[in-house]
């Protein structure tokens, strides 16, 4: 398999704008949920609480967001639950139409989104780069082979792990379920969640180790 590791300042994305309109601050972007119309995230604000007050107020009034939450916030994190309305101009939808998921959650820091990404096929990188490139400034960090089975993944592992890639468990929005792939494998819901938890998890520290 194949890594691509790259920083983009999205044009005209509200999320590239708010980290522009607040510089000093870091977010790490958690995907819950998304369908046709919108996304359901988690950001996970590290900066200075004095800050957090204008981050809310800002976020609640920007059109882009329909939704925002505060969950809870201390002394240099403020998590919040909002929900975006969903468009064309995602990276995420680049990302699945050619296959690749994701390695790492996506941060955004500086005006800048930082995405990690696995694909199987390796002719698929330049596509997706020839898509990013027209939706702003983008900046190609790393293009590498990453084996994500050899050694990494035990043989149960790396036979879930693949399955599920292949049935869509890992675009937005999901394709299946893991009970659906429970099923398949002849296998049960919590051996399966398992199997997917430390797959992903080796994966991704392996990954964090060629940046």
């Amino acid at each position: 398999m194949h890594k691509l590791s790259f920083k983009l300042r999205h044009r005209g994305c509200s999320e590239t704008k708010f980290s522009m309109d607040f510089p000093d601050c870091h977010i790490t972007v958690i995907d819950i949920q998304s369908d046709n119309k919108q996304k359901q995230y988690f950001y996970y604000i590290s900066g200075k609480s004095d800050k957090f007050e204008l981050i809310v107020s800002y976020l609640k009034k920007s059109k882009a967001y329909k939704m925002v939450k505060e969950i809870e916030r201390s002394e240099d994190v403020l998590l919040l639950l909002v929900i975006i309305d969903q468009g064309s101009n995602y990276v995420q939808n680049v990302i699945q139409k050619y296959n690749g998921f994701f390695i790492d959650l996506h941060t955004i820091s500086g005006g800048y989104e930082y995405w990690h990404v696995g694909v199987i096929n390796r002719s698929h990188i330049s596509k997706m780069i020839d898509r990013l490139e027209k939706m702003g400034d983008l900046e190609v960090l790393h293009i590498g082979e990453v084996d994500f089975s050899h050694v990494l993944l035990s043989k149960q592992q790396k036979k879930v792990f693949l399955h599920s890639y292949k049935q869509g468990y890992y675009e937005t929005p999901r394709k299946t379920t893991i009970s659906k792939i429970a099923k398949e494998l002849g296998l049960n819901s919590a051996t399966v969640g398992e199997h997917l938890m430390k797959a992903e998890n080796k994966v991704i520290r392996h990954s964090i180790k060629t940046l």
